[in-house]
């Protein structure tokens, strides 16, 4: 038997990196993914400990996941419900083990491991930190999404470990295969164990529900080797942190999206088979409406699959730092050292400003700007009725331009 759930909208090379949505159907008896379902339905905030049906407070979850060596957790990343989950049971954590708590990090790649422990031992700031890890180009998410968990791990000195494959890495097993890796990638890649049926099958709906008619098996595989390439790369990682000197005596939190470790058969499954540990998996399930779905989660036709897909579910409500953040309303564009305007959107605060296409930033409230995320970070710290003084050059001449900040209407997905 099979059923229709919501996934995420995104490409297939990152189908999963927005993984993580809450599926959809009413279990009105007890199933392996259910055995206890609710009678009425969940509301935001409860949170459902699965294999007894019981409800639990934040107190009692931390207190059943303070068992577990390695806590998986499972978010859909454009909801700021899921990013507060996560710091809620890192801090929680860390308050009852200080000094014994590490954060595996999905959102990183291995070669910028020596740029997070930069980070936690205080020697970069924010603006730096982003530059250095490339965070745009490498994750692309709203940095302000995770912002104050990276702040908690920088001022506790919690170990931040950067979880996914380099680009390279990546591109040589999506292109030629695990057998056919360059000789100067293949010391880095992981073991490869056995795929998981289950998992095979649950990949194969999600693929066939983005591409709309299954795609051919050619590029199903390629698709499913990447999936299994990011979670042996993070399993291995997991493991080498625990098993080492800095990871003596620690417990590990990861955050990936929710189909790495959704019903135990990617990331907790390979990293037991590594090393045995005791594991729980909690899973933020979004409460949301259609009009919220609209545009980031499509229907797929998934195998019901007989695992309980967590021990643990948070409902959350969605949100999304895109309703928050404000914006300036243009594009730019990096050309020769400077930081070009390329386009204006109409109706925006720029245009308001007088900002126009070809004009160069040159700074922003007095700090200088040469890089697109010079801009971003610091139009980041703004909020709805913030004002700010933009210095842009036209013709050989700098001008200063008044801004005020509102937020412009979203645009509708097509």
């Amino acid at each position: 038997m099979r059923y229709r759930t919501w996934i995420c909208a995104a490409g297939v090379s990152g189908l999963l990196l927005l993984a993580g949505c809450a599926g959809n159907r009413a279990a009105m008896t007890g199933t392996p993914e259910m055995p206890y379902p609710p009678s009425v339905p969940p509301q935001a905030e409860e949170i459902l400990h699965l294999p007894t049906g019981l409800r639990l407070s934040v107190d009692g979850m931390i207190e059943m996941l303070s068992g577990a060596r390695l806590v998986s957790i499972g978010e859909t990343h454009d909801n700021l419900n899921d990013q507060r989950v996560e710091l809620t049971v890192l801090r929680e954590l860390h308050r009852r083990f200080p000094g014994k708590i590490a954060v595996g990090m999905e959102m990183f790649r291995e070669p910028q491991q020596e740029v997070l422990d930069r980070w936690v031992k205080g020697e970069l700031g924010e603006i730096e930190f982003l530059k250095a890890s490339k965070w745009n180009e490498t994750w692309g998410y709203d940095f302000g999404a995770y912002r104050d968990l990276l702040l908690f791990a920088k001022e506790n000195r919690i170990d931040v470990i950067a979880l996914n494959p380099s680009k390279e890495m990546q591109e040589a097993v999506r292109r030629t295969g695990l057998d056919n890796v360059p000789e100067d990638l293949r010391r880095t890649l992981p073991e490869i164990g056995e795929t998981d049926p289950w998992q095979r099958d649950v990949l194969r709906g999600i693929f066939g529900g983005h591409a709309g008619h299954g795609g051919g098996d050619e590029s199903f595989d390629s698709f499913l080797r990447v999936q299994l390439l990011w979670e042996e790369t993070m399993a291995q990682k997991v493991v080498e942190y625990l098993k080492g000197p800095r990871g003596e005596g620690k417990r590990m939190v990861t955050i990936t999206g929710g189909w790495h470790v959704k019903y135990g058969f990617g990331l907790p499954k390979k990293v037991v088979r590594r090393l045995p540990m005791a594991y729980a998996i909690l899973l933020p399930e979004e409460i949301s409406t259609p009009d919220q779905k609209e545009g980031r989660l499509m229907e797929a036709d998934l195998p019901e699959v007989p695992l309980l897909p967590a021990h643990f579910a948070w409902y959350v409500p969605f949100e999304s730092i895109e309703e928050k953040r404000v914006r300036m309303g243009i594009r730019m564009e990096e050309k020769d050292g400077r930081l070009l305007v390329e386009s204006v959107a109409k109706g925006s605060p720029a245009e308001k400003a007088g900002i126009a296409k070809g004009d160069e930033l040159v700074a922003l409230d007095g700090q200088p700007v040469k890089e697109t995320v010079d801009v971003q970070f610091r139009v980041g710290e703004k909020r709805d009725g913030d004002t700010a003084q933009v210095t842009v050059r036209r013709d050989g001449e700098e001008k200063i331009l008044d801004l005020t900040f509102f937020k412009m209407p979203k645009t509708k997905s097509r």
